[in-house]
């Protein structure tokens, strides 16, 4: 199988995420830009960092730094600018779309676990949209995406849907991908 090619719509589609990581809006991504979003997440869904659904985001936004930091941080500073970022994505995922699973995938699980407040494996979408809401999308985005991506109608989405969202949002360079609606219209 032939890697996806980085194209000026993936990149797009990266750098909306770069925003969504960059909690400061200082133009770097650091640690503290992922422990912040962390306990962003953690304070909406109402979630103690010591529970198991607590301490598993943490961790995950912690082994996820790391892996992007190994990957990146190509002048040692400990922060990451668009283009270190946008190239990590584009190395780590996109060409190399095995390290979605090793580097993003345990974090994507977290956050769908804490999303599924009542544990039935679905997302409904006041979840969705107060997952929306804490990256930063527009409520108007927001409620498209879900619309998008609730392809049944039914008002849900599961976590499996959801999951292959995201990996199509970061994968593909499939303009037509429904997981192209993630955040909204595709970049």
């Amino acid at each position: 199988m032939t890697a996806p090619v980085a194209t000026p719509f993936v990149h797009r589609k990266i750098d909306v995420c770069f925003r969504h990581f960059d909690t400061d809006d200082n133009g770097v991504i650091d640690r503290e830009d992922l422990l912040t979003l962390g306990a962003q997440l953690l304070s909406k869904f109402g979630e103690p960092v010591t529970s198991p659904r607590g301490v598993a985001l943490m961790d995950g936004m912690t082994r996820f730094w790391e892996a992007l930091l190994a990957a990146a941080d190509q002048d040692g500073d400990q922060r990451l600018t668009r283009d270190e970022y946008r190239n990590c994505m584009t190395g780590a995922f996109v060409e190399s779309p095995e390290g979605f699973d090793t580097s993003f995938r345990p974090l994507v699980e977290a956050v769908m676990a804490l999303m599924d407040t009542n544990g039935d494996g679905q997302v409904d979408e006041p979840e969705f949209q107060a997952w929306q809401e804490v990256f930063r999308t527009t409520p108007e985005k927001r409620t498209e995406a879900f619309r998008k991506l609730d392809a049944d109608g039914n008002g849900r989405l599961s976590t499996d849907e959801l999951l292959a969202a995201v990996r199509q949002y970061y994968l593909s360079a499939d303009a037509d991908a429904t997981g192209n609606w993630l955040f909204g219209a595709p970049a």
